[in-house]
């Protein structure tokens, strides 16, 4: 029995593959790299995308494109990509909306500022917003994670 199998050598290897594109991406848009943007989630390529499509390529290579396992996979596939891109990319939205009114709360509190006893207990954070993913992310982690599958299957 194989520990290492080749779908999770590729879906590891997709993963790891799109967040180091992510963070390339990031340097040449932004001339620096944020060491962040390495575990961050959002941002081209997803690394979800990519992850899972590599998974559903391998699978679909070593076990057939017409086997049960590929089939789930491939709904797997799609429940990711479709999450990435409504549920998570709708939470990054209300985080950006949310974060507006966190901007109008700290103002209040540089003006509450006293010697009130119970200032010290506000505590107020930004929410992150770049939790999803756009359409075009998501279809370029589908892309990526596919292409990294193909290549491993040649190099093996």
């Amino acid at each position: 029995m194989e520990i290492f199998s080749y779908p999770l050598i590729a879906a590891f290897v997709g993963n790891l593959a799109a967040q180091a594109a992510k963070a390339i991406i990031q340097g040449i848009a932004n001339k620096s790299i944020s060491p962040k943007v390495i575990f961050a989630s959002g941002g081209m390529p997803s690394s979800h995308s990519s992850t899972v499509a590599a998974l559903a390529i391998a699978i679909g290579l070593q076990d057939g494109f017409g086997s049960s396992v590929f089939a789930l996979s491939l709904v797997f596939t799609g429940v990711v990509a479709y999450d990435a891109m409504g549920v998570r990319l709708a939470a990054g939205r209300h985080a950006a909306a949310l974060n507006i009114l966190v901007e109008e709360f700290m103002h209040l509190r540089e003006l509450a500022r006293g010697d009130h006893p119970q200032r010290a207990k506000l505590v107020i954070r930004r929410f992150h917003e770049r939790i999803g993913h756009s359409v075009g992310e998501v279809a370029a982690g589908l892309a990526f994670g596919a292409l990294i599958a193909l290549g491993l299957a040649h190099l093996g």
